[in-house]
């Protein structure tokens, strides 16, 4: 009887019926996630989760971060379309999942940030577990003291030219753009001490190196592909792949793909010897692709071999990160300094001091330059060059009191954890001395994470920082930074975007330092 009155039942409504349940386990039943982990988060919706109120609050917002943490606490749960991600400022969370559970929270959130088929896959970004610790094993020695002292003379002869511009502006009294300045000249050094050749992209503006450097960092996070990729990962990674479609700028990536592949061609002819830049460092660890696996490591022999795809890969990563990251700050100094006069004065009155018997802002120079460092510390404190840390949990974990299940995302809130007035009285003030010797001691390391943290931190920030303390300084010895009459007082964020970026750019002024006040 009951199987009688079933099959009466239209095809219709079975179908229906069907589709409910298949709607509800898809995009419903990951909804209940954090209320099962008794987790507190905004109420998520089916297919968009909570990315509404992400857009809302802005990306880059230390406003919005703040926010948040008042409403929902330290850790909350977030739902980037249907995928949950626990959200962490928790200073004792910080050192478990930086250093002492960092076994399990190696990795960063790969499906959703390469597709597999692209050479993108192969940034040491993206890379995972062992893969990655040999890859960073082989990449890191470009970045040691010792090649850090032999890149001095090329980066001092890119602040030379940096210099140069700027002057331009002294006698006019108009304002600039410090980016599209600031921009130029970490183009100029990173090509220069990571793959030994000249652009000159300061000259030239127009340099299709600094058009395509800007164009292949410019990934909106509300553009269309990366939502719907952020939304049904599992999904749009596999159409993506097939239909040949890459996260960054399709012109973009091929310039510079042509480009890396083009010099590992005539380093590989002209066989010259004693090169000591990122390029080299890699082609030293590279093998033919008839000598590996498929994964790039040989079975005998070598173990950190790279494939030319991992060169290609990470020369495009270095040199697009490093372009954007560092002209960004560099820019966010000036900025501070033009508002604070008396900073930038102290700052000036160090550079002199030290470089009074110096031709050349060297190595050495460069670490006896404290307030200077302290400015760009502050800096990076109030613009990190991203505004969170991802991680993905590869296997079942207990931090604090809260055990994380496989696979789930987690997110360091940095612009939570940089603006939080319990670590940081005054968070929205520029205070360099918040960064001398004593008090970076007394402080929990945790709190200023603008290059991460632990073992899987921003393997260039020793140069980055050097970059950034060259550069000021020469520029320091010469030029006051100003406020111009279209200077954004505050900065006007724009709210779309992964990384600090103003609305309408950072415009200044400079003036001709008095020799007498020198």
């Amino acid at each position: 009887m009951a199987l009688e009155a079933f099959l009466d039942i239209p095809l219709t409504w079975v179908l229906l019926t069907l589709l409910g349940v298949l709607f509800y386990l898809y995009a419903v039943r990951p909804l209940w996630t954090f209320k099962n982990m008794g987790v507190p988060g905004p109420t998520p919706l089916p297919f968009v989760g909570t990315l509404l109120r992400w857009f809302k609050d802005g990306i880059w917002s230390a406003e919005g971060s703040r926010r948040r943490v008042q409403q929902y606490g330290k850790v909350y749960g977030f739902f980037f379309g249907r995928t949950p991600t626990l959200i962490i400022s928790d200073g004792e969370m910080l050192r478990e999942i930086f250093v002492k559970k960092f076994h399990a929270l190696t990795d960063r959130q790969t499906d959703t940030l390469s597709l597999d088929t692209k050479p993108s896959g192969r940034m040491l970004i993206n890379l995972r577990s062992e893969e990655w610790k040999n890859v960073r094993s082989t990449l890191s020695p470009a970045f040691s003291g010792g090649k850090l002292k032999m890149m001095g003379p090329a980066i001092n002869t890119c602040a030379d030219q940096l210099v140069q511009n700027i002057a331009k502006f002294a006698g006019t009294g108009e304002s600039f753009d410090t980016k599209k300045l600031t921009g130029a000249f970490t183009m100029d050094v990173i090509a220069r001490t990571a793959f030994g050749t000249e652009i000159d992209s300061q000259r030239n503006p127009q340099d299709p190196f600094v058009l395509m450097g800007r164009k292949a960092f410019n990934v909106e996070f509300s553009s269309p592909i990366l939502m719907l990729f952020v939304m049904f990962p599992s999904i749009m990674k596999p159409i993506m792949e097939w239909l040949n479609i890459d996260l960054f700028p399709r012109d973009a990536t091929s310039f510079f793909y042509s480009i890396f592949d083009q010099l590992i061609g005539l380093r590989q002819k002209s066989a010259e010897k004693g090169r000591v830049d990122f390029l080299q460092l890699m082609m030293d660890a590279h093998k033919d692709a008839d000598e590996e696996e498929e994964d790039g490591v040989k079975s005998h022999g070598q173990k950190h071999a790279l494939t030319r795809d991992d060169i290609v890969a990470n020369g495009f990563l270095f040199f697009v990160a490093g372009y954007e990251t560092t002209a960004s700050t560099m820019a966010f100094v000036m900025y501070n300094f033009a508002l604070n006069q008396e900073e930038q004065d102290k700052a000036r009155e160090e550079v002199n001091k030290i470089m009074e018997d110096r031709d050349l802002v060297d190595y050495e120079a460069v670490h006896e330059m404290s307030y200077l460092e302290m400015c760009c510390m502050e800096t990076l404190r109030l613009y990190p060059p991203a505004p969170n840390i991802g991680r993905v949990v590869s296997e079942e974990v207990k931090v604090q009191w809260l055990t994380i299940p496989k696979d789930m995302f987690v997110l360091v809130d940095v612009l939570a954890i940089h603006y939080d007035p319990e670590r940081w009285p005054e968070p929205n003030k520029f205070i360099p001395e918040r960064f001398t010797k004593e008090a970076r001691e007394k402080r929990d390391p945790y709190n200023w994470l603008p290059f991460g943290a632990g073992p899987r931190n921003c393997i260039g920030m020793r140069l980055a920082m050097m970059e950034l303390k060259v550069g000021l300084a020469k520029i320091l010895m010469k030029y006051r930074f100003m406020t111009a009459p279209d200077t954004d007082i505050p900065l006007k964020m724009k709210k779309t975007n992964q990384f600090p970026l103003p609305e309408n750019g950072i415009h200044l002024k400079v003036e001709l330092i008095d020799q007498d006040e020198n």
